[in-house]
């Protein structure tokens, strides 16, 4: 049981460290842009929620939240996830596939949780559901595939 806590601990100190400002993750790139803020995690279920708000310059002609944001919040989730098995280890993207069931209005926020299904010596799966914060309304779903590289990101404090 003490364990689990020692886990569920560094679970959550590795990923709010991560998403600390000075953060190497958040020094340059889209993922500062979107601004993620950590939400919940739970390591013996092998899941991340990180909530996001969306902001006008990542909203479509129609005012709401362009496709290719929630692609990449979802990643940004899935991502750190992974490196939280990875570790100093790099890692690609090699498949991830979004259904779309509701807009997802501006000035709005949204968790998104992944879950890690298969954590491999090379590749990680993982699932994911993006919910409207204030009803809990599903807005997207997602699935995703990981490569781990044989680099080490020594030189990056993940």
């Amino acid at each position: 049981m003490e364990q689990k806590k020692e886990i569920q601990q560094d679970m959550e100190n590795y990923i709010k460290k991560t998403l600390l400002p000075e953060s190497y993750l958040l020094q340059k790139g889209i993922i500062s842009k979107m601004n993620p803020a950590f939400f919940s995690c739970d390591a013996e279920n092998r899941c991340l929620t990180l909530q996001f708000e969306v902001q006008e310059w990542q909203l479509n002609p129609e005012g709401i939240l362009h496709g290719g944001m929630i692609v990449t919040a979802f990643d940004t989730v899935f991502g750190l996830l992974c490196h939280f098995y990875m570790q100093q280890n790099m890692i690609n993207t090699i498949d991830i596939s979004t259904t779309f069931l509701k807009p997802i209005p501006a000035n709005c926020k949204y968790t998104i949780t992944a879950k890690a299904n298969h954590v491999g010596n090379t590749i990680t799966s993982m699932t994911a559901e993006a919910h409207l914060s204030e009803n809990n309304l599903l807005l997207a779903t997602a699935s995703c595939t990981f490569m781990k590289l044989c680099t080490k990101a020594d030189d990056v404090p993940y």
